[in-house]
C-alpha cells in the first residue's frame, strides 16, 4: 500500500528545509510508490515534475540495490543530511549514466529568511574565439564564415565545417622569419584548432594558444594560458614543448591535459597516453599513462590515482564533481558561463558529487544543486552563494 504524504511537507522537502526525521519520512514515501498518485493537487506543475523524477530515480536505486544485495553508501564527506538527497548523484554513480536534469521553473525557492531571487536565464558557453594573425590584426572565429581566413606564407589558415581551426601548409620556399598566430576564448567559450604540424589542441574557456605558423626548427614550442587538451603528432626528430605558468612540457607525440588557470592554486598536467616530460624551475618529473603531475612554488607531486574521467570532463562537455568544494565547483561556472560569483559568508566546506551536461542554462545547473541544501541568489549576472 502507498502511504500519502502532506502536499505542505513535500514542498518543504522539494525546498531543503526538512529536519532529519521529516527527510525520513519523505523518504519512506518515495520508497513506497510506483507511480505518481493524484491527489498532490497541491504542486504547481515544476515541483510535480520534480517529484514525478524523484519516485523514478528511487525506483531505479532500489532495483539497482536489490539486484546487487547490497546497501547504497551514503557520502560520508557530505556534511548536511539534505545532501542524502542527492538522488542524480547516486544514479550516477551506481548506474554509471550520465542524468541530465532538465527543470524549467521561473523562480527556485530560498530559505524562508531569503528572498525568491529573480529567474535569469543565462546561456551555457559555446565555440567562441578570437584568432590574432602575426599582424596584429584579429578575426572573431565565431562569426567568421567556413573556409580560407588568411594566408601566412606558404600557411592558409581555414575554418572548417566543424566549426575548428586548422593550418594547411603549402609547398614553396621557405621564409626565414618566423610568425605567430594566438588563439585566445573568452569567457564561456572553447575552441579547437589543428596546428601547422597535425597536432591538435582543444581549449578550455578562458584560456590561449600561441604557436607559430609552421614549426621550422629543432623544436616544436607553444605557449597557452587556462587549460588545453593536446593530441600531439609524433615527430621523435622534432620535440614538441608547451609552455605555461614557469613550467615546461616535453613531448615527442602523446595526449595530455594542462590546467594552468591563474586563478588555481596548482597547474595539473594529466597523461593520458605516451609519455612526457615536465620541469619547473629546479624541479623535473617524468609522466606515464595515468598519472597527473600537481605543480605548484614548492615543488612537483605526482598522483598516482588520477580519475580521469572529471579531467577529461570539460572536453566531453560535461560538468563532473567528484567530492568537490562550493569554491572550485563556482570557478567553473564562473569561467563556463561568463559570471561573476561571490560568497556571502564562509565558503562551506560541503562535498558536492555529480554530472550534469554543460549545454544546459545556469538556472537548470543551480536547481539541480539547491537539492544538496545549496543556497543562492542571482542577480543579473552575480551569483550569490549564502553560508
Amino acid at each position: 500500500m502507498s502511504r500519502s504524504i502532506a502536499v505542505s511537507l513535500l514542498k518543504k522537502y522539494l525546498s531543503g528545509d526538512c529536519t532529519v526525521s521529516e527527510i525520513e519520512q519523505v523518504d519512506q514515501w518515495f520508497d513506497s510508490m510506483d507511480a505518481v498518485p493524484e491527489d498532490l493537487a497541491g504542486l504547481s506543475d515544476d515541483q510535480r515534475k520534480l517529484v514525478e523524477d524523484r519516485i523514478f530515480q528511487r525506483i531505479l536505486l532500489n532495483i539497482e540495490a536489490k539486484s546487487e544485495q547490497k546497501i547504497i553508501p551514503i557520502h560520508k564527506k557530505s556534511i548536511r543530511v539534505s545532501t542524502i538527497l542527492w538522488a542524480a548523484a547516486s544514479l550516477i554513480l551506481v548506474l554509471g549514466a550520465v542524468l541530465t536534469w532538465r527543470y524549467h521553473s521561473q523562480q527556485h525557492q530560498q530559505d524562508q529568511t531569503a528572498k525568491l531571487h529573480q529567474a535569469v536565464h543565462i546561456k551555457p558557453g559555446g565555440n567562441r574565439a578570437v584568432l590574432t594573425l602575426d599582424d596584429g590584426s584579429s578575426v572573431v572565429l565565431t562569426d567568421a564564415k567556413i573556409g580560407a581566413l588568411a594566408n601566412q606564407q606558404n600557411v592558409s589558415v581555414v575554418k572548417t565545417a566543424e566549426g575548428e581551426l586548422s593550418y594547411e601548409v603549402h609547398t614553396g620556399p621557405e621564409s626565414s622569419k618566423i610568425t605567430y598566430n594566438k588563439i585566445t576564448t573568452p569567457l564561456g567559450g572553447k575552441y579547437s584548432v589543428v596546428l601547422p604540424d597535425g597536432s591538435k589542441a582543444w581549449l578550455n574557456a578562458k584560456s590561449s594558444l600561441r604557436f607559430p605558423t609552421a614549426f621550422t626548427g629543432a623544436e616544436r614550442i607553444v605557449q597557452m594560458t587556462g587549460e588545453v587538451y593536446f593530441e600531439v603528432a609524433k615527430n621523435p626528430k622534432q620535440p614538441f614543448k608547451v609552455q605555461s605558468r614557469g613550467t615546461e612540457i616535453s613531448v615527442l607525440g602523446t595526449h595530455f591535459n594542462v590546467m594552468a588557470y591563474e586563478d588555481e592554486a596548482e597547474q595539473k598536467t594529466t597523461l593520458l597516453e605516451g609519455s612526457i616530460h615536465l620541469s619547473s624551475g629546479k624541479f623535473s618529473q617524468l609522466l606515464k599513462p595515468g598519472q597527473q603531475a600537481l605543480v605548484d612554488p614548492f615543488g612537483i607531486k605526482v598522483n598516482n590515482n588520477c580519475d580521469m574521467e572529471a579531467v577529461m570532463a570539460w572536453r566531453n562537455d560535461l560538468f563532473i564533481f567528484k567530492d568537490m568544494e562550493i569554491k572550485e565547483i563556482a570557478r567553473q561556472l564562473a569561467r563556463w558561463y561568463d559570471i561573476q560569483v561571490v560568497f556571502k559568508g564562509t565558503p562551506s566546506k560541503i562535498s558536492y558529487t555529480g554530472t550534469i551536461s554543460k549545454d544546459v542554462e545556469l538556472s537548470e545547473l543551480l536547481s539541480m544543486l539547491q537539492f544538496t541544501g545549496l543556497k543562492y541568489e542571482l542577480n543579473g549576472h552575480q551569483l550569490t552563494i549564502i553560508d
